[in-house]
């Protein structure tokens, strides 16, 4: 059985994002441990709110989806942080939106929007971090019976 599209994106995201200029190998899915200074800098991706409307009338509906998928870019707070984070926000968006075929994650999803990017510090770490959140809308449809095959 295959994985709930949810996963599946947030599985394309971190390939999409694996191996930029920045950030390199430091790709990780819904990290829950703190990020380790080796680790740095990096990004978490994660899923987040959906929104799913039934847009059929049947036993087995189709179902369009919105997904807010999560892109937290963390970078080590030294001079010119700012600029190495937004560093990394251009490769982030570079990377999502280099093709059709990228932004719509082969197919996968019908689109990925973002939306939104917060920046925020956090200097009680171990080691003193600068984060951004990207958010983005991703749009996706499935049956209600098969959350695990997009169509």
């Amino acid at each position: 059985m295959a994985d709930h599209v949810r996963a599946q994106i947030r599985h394309a995201i971190v390939a999409t994002l694996t191996g930029l200029t920045t950030t390199g190998a430091n790709v990780f899915q819904s990290k829950i441990s703190a990020l380790q200074e080796n680790e740095l800098p990096a990004l978490v991706v994660s899923t987040n709110k959906e929104v799913i409307e039934a847009i059929t009338i049947n036993s087995n509906p189709i179902l369009e989806r919105e997904l807010v998928a999560i892109v937290n870019v963390v970078a080590k707070a030294v001079d010119g942080l700012d600029d190495e984070i937004d560093q990394i926000i251009k490769e982030v968006e570079q990377a999502i939106n280099q093709s059709e075929e990228v932004n719509t994650l082969s197919g996968l999803v019908k689109s990925m929007v973002l939306t939104d990017i917060e920046t925020d510090g956090n200097s009680e770490a171990e080691t003193p971090t600068g984060q951004a959140t990207l958010s983005f809308k991703v749009e996706y449809y499935t049956q209600a019976s098969v959350p695990d095959v997009s169509i």
